[in-house]
């Protein structure tokens, strides 16, 4: 993975580099910049879902079933958490509850509810207390909206 990233770092440098310098003829150019910001976002995304210590769903075709999903995936990383590290399940489930809440206003506010969407959330494991939680961090929303409409006729 690591040299892909490093691939992708290189691409992205030449097409700076050369977008400076106008070293690309103005008939491509802006093909070019739109293959920079397409490399750029597929780096980001690449960083999100390999980022450490995160609960991810898979892509859902909204976010009822992104949050249904994370919720899932949160109570069997709990589980694993509870028996692995002494985490303590009641004190994790309100930071969860608590977070899910803002996170549904969250994707409301920003009108993608209805998009299909893939949730990655990062958190830590904390102690506080003698107790040791869960403590969500924040949570990077993948939505995705229609890019076009093909047919394909049976005539």
């Amino acid at each position: 993975m690591e040299e892909l990233f490093n691939l992708f770092n290189k691409c992205l440098e030449v097409i700076n580099n050369g977008l400076k310098t106008g070293a690309f003829p103005e008939t491509s150019r802006q093909y070019i910049q739109r293959l920079g910001r397409s490399i750029e976002e597929t780096l980001k995304v690449l960083d999100i879902v390999t980022e450490e210590n995160t609960i991810q769903t898979g892509i859902s075709s909204s976010s009822r079933g992104a949050v249904y999903n994370l919720r899932r995936a949160f109570y069997a990383t709990l589980s694993r958490l509870e028996k692995e590290k002494g985490i303590d399940r009641q004190k994790s489930i309100e930071v969860w509850k608590s977070f899910v809440g803002k996170l549904i206003d969250f994707i409301n506010n920003k009108g993608i509810s209805e998009a299909p969407m893939k949730i990655v959330m990062s958190f830590n494991i904390v102690s506080e207390d003698g107790i040791k939680y869960i403590n969500i961090d924040k949570a990077e929303i993948l939505f995705f909206e229609l890019e076009g409409v093909e047919e394909l006729s049976n005539q």
